[in-house]
């Protein structure tokens, strides 16, 4: 596959339409989850609560301090699948991604994943390199203080399905810190985009559970999702599926007290909601934060507000479609305070930025993202061109918590 484009992989809902990231341990979930109904053949959202507004008068929350291009750079001629994090070991923000290199090298391959360094004001400091050369096709990772959690989608040579391989890395020095190991997947559990996040003391790698491993993709279809739970040093500890909503991968996750706030997309063509538990995984229900949007990527919580980085697709009516990442601002309550566009680009742009997330830093949210030149609707794009690079904005919080 190695696909790398937001709308064009054969792995995952997104892949499947087009071609069309404690308190008390979670216990395994025993039984499969439900099967809904099929989705309508023409995009119609289900009816949701009216949604808060920022007063028309009210600054924004954000001002735009920076925009940079990551990639392309040196052999690292393109990239996706990106994931930005402060790491205090070297007082710097650091960038990752899934590098498409220029030449193969070490790596006997086009596909790395790599990293970025750069100072606060997002200056490049001159450090960069190459990770490992296991990328793909899809990847995940997270930023856990001076250490790095990574998982690359693939499958051992005595398996029928996907799985994973994880690794933890020193962010530091980019030593290995626990080798490489693979977690199996079964039938329904999808390994496409996983999140990696950190939940009740443990990492927690998820994607979508398929309900119905068979069904005919849909942009409009709601599934579940299976957690897979380790410690910090990768030990595998239990798995869960959540299914009190239904929802589908392409998803984020920020303990605020007691509460787990899980935020997710009702489906491709749906609505972001977030869905909360306590410590103990008991279901205390969900909200919806932004109707027509998805892949809601990246979520912080800096005490007193949460931050958001999603995809609109108000555009859509139907598969493929442009799309735009945008940042919201909620209060600790999930009220809606600002939302503004990191992208605004029109169709005849030709340009699809997907993927989003971010990190908070001293006042400031760093919002990374790829982005590539529109290629849906070219009968004779061809994949795995280098064409997808990775791009980091920086604003600055005008209205400090």
């Amino acid at each position: 596959m190695n696909s790398p484009r937001f709308l064009q992989k054969s792995t995952g809902v997104i892949s499947a339409i087009v071609l069309l990231a404690g308190c008390s341990a979670p216990t395994a979930t025993p039984t499969l989850s439900p099967t809904f109904p099929s989705p309508p053949s023409t995009f119609s959202p289900p009816p949701t609560p009216a949604q808060p507004v920022p007063p028309a008068a009210q600054p924004s929350l954000f001002t735009l301090v920076k925009s940079v291009q990551v990639t392309p750079a040196g052999n690292l001629i393109g990239g996706n699948f990106v994931r930005i994090g402060y790491v205090p070991g070297r007082d710097h923000i650091v960038v990752t991604f899934k590098a498409n290199l220029d030449q193969p090298g070490s790596c006997l391959g086009i596909w790395a994943y790599a990293y970025r360094e750069y100072t606060e004001n997002m200056v490049e400091t001159g450090n960069d390199g190459i990770i490992t050369c296991r990328a793909g096709p899809d990847v995940g990772g997270l930023f856990l203080g001076d250490d790095f959690y990574y998982a690359s989608m693939g499958r051992e040579s005595t398996s029928t399905v996907d799985g994973w391989f994880l690794t933890k890395y020193n962010a530091v020095n980019w030593t290995t810190l626990v080798g490489t190991v693979y977690h199996p997947l079964t039938t329904g559990e999808d390994a496409g985009d996983p999140m990696v996040a950190y939940v009740n003391g443990q990492i927690d790698i998820s994607s979508t559970y398929k309900s119905d491993p068979k069904a005919e993709p849909s942009p409009y279809k709601s599934d579940t999702t299976h957690h897979q739970f380790f410690t910090t040093d990768l030990q595998f500890v239990s798995q869960r599926v959540l299914s009190d909503t239904p929802h589908i991968n392409l998803s984020s996750m920020v303990s605020a007290g007691s509460v787990i706030n899980f935020v997710t997309g009702t489906a491709l063509l749906g609505d972001v909601i977030v869905m909360q538990y306590d410590p103990s995984w008991s279901y205390l229900g969900m909200m919806t934060l932004k109707q027509h949007s998805a892949a809601p990527e990246g979520v912080a919580f800096d005490g007193t507000r949460f931050y958001v980085t999603y995809v609109d697709v108000s555009s859509c009516t139907d598969m493929p479609c442009y799309m735009n990442v945008r940042l919201a601002a909620f209060d600790s309550s999930w009220n809606l305070l600002d939302d503004i566009a990191v992208t605004s680009f029109a169709p005849q742009d030709h340009k699809q930025p997907g993927r989003p997330s971010l990190t908070l830093r001293n006042g400031r949210i760093y919002v990374c993202y790829d982005e590539t030149e529109n290629e849906m609707f070219d009968p004779n794009a061809t994949p795995d061109t280098s064409d997808l690079q990775v791009h980091v904005k920086v604003y600055e919080l005008t209205q400090k918590p």
